[in-house]
């Protein structure tokens, strides 16, 4: 099998220019990899051959896979904050992050196979701190504190990342059972059966699931006001009383 040479680039005259060998060309390359071959197809040695270099100089730059991982994370959420354009947005608070999540879930379909490793990655990068602190900071006038954005965010985003993960990466183990099969086994449940007549459209169930999502954060903060603004009443009155 023929050795992968290391990418390069050209000069304006068309002369080859090797790249320089830098963190984020590797992690660059690190993301291609995933991509084409997943989780299992990387490793720091088929990285380095798939650069054309010594493992080791792969290494001087990124200490281990978690590190090489961590980037990969912090990749592929750059990405997304390049596309969004979250503060130039008009609308309600709910239209924001609307829009914020319909953007993530298209550049998480773009990247399937690295689904695993947004999925179990401590949510340290960046490039996703960056964003919680850019939306906290937008919303901060919806009516919510800063810790309650957070659980929003933290679990609009981890719904987003586990929906896709159902929709769009591999199965475990091999291919999922063939349609007849699966045809076939439905029949003995006519229940289920009947709730998947109008069949499956994940676009259609990611928004209604988002916005009942939405509905009940929306909802938590209305009975929150109320609650206060009862017991600022009762205060008043036990005052009055006394």
């Amino acid at each position: 099998m023929a050795r992968r040479t290391r990418p390069v680039d050209t000069d304006p005259e068309g002369r080859p220019v090797r790249r320089a060998l830098t963190r984020d060309y590797i992690v660059a390359t690190a993301l291609a990899v995933l991509d084409r071959d997943g989780v299992d197809g990387l490793s720091m040695r088929k990285l380095a051959t798939e650069l054309g270099v010594n493992p080791m100089a792969v290494y001087h730059h990124l200490p281990n896979k978690a590190a090489l991982f961590d980037g990969v994370v912090e990749a592929v959420f750059s990405e997304f904050l390049a596309e969004d354009d979250l503060e130039l947005r008009t609308g309600t608070w709910r239209d924001h992050l609307t829009a914020h999540l319909r953007r993530l879930r298209d550049v998480l379909r773009r990247h399937p196979n690295v689904l695993p490793v947004l999925a179990t990655r401590p949510a340290h990068a960046p490039a996703m701190m960056e964003f919680g602190d850019r939306v906290i900071g937008l919303l901060s006038g919806s009516g919510f504190t800063e810790h309650d954005l957070l659980v929003i965010i933290s679990s609009l985003r981890t719904y987003t990342i586990g929906q896709v993960l159902n929709e769009a990466a591999h199965p475990v183990g091999g291919a999922a059972p063939r349609a007849e099969d699966i045809a076939a086994l439905m029949r003995r449940y006519p229940n289920l059966s009947k709730a998947l007549d109008g069949g499956h459209d994940p676009d259609a169930q990611y928004a209604l699931t988002v916005q009942c999502m939405l509905d009940g954060f929306e909802n938590r903060m209305r009975k929150s006001g109320m609650d206060q603004a009862d017991t600022g009443v009762a205060a008043g009155t036990r005052s009055a009383r006394s």
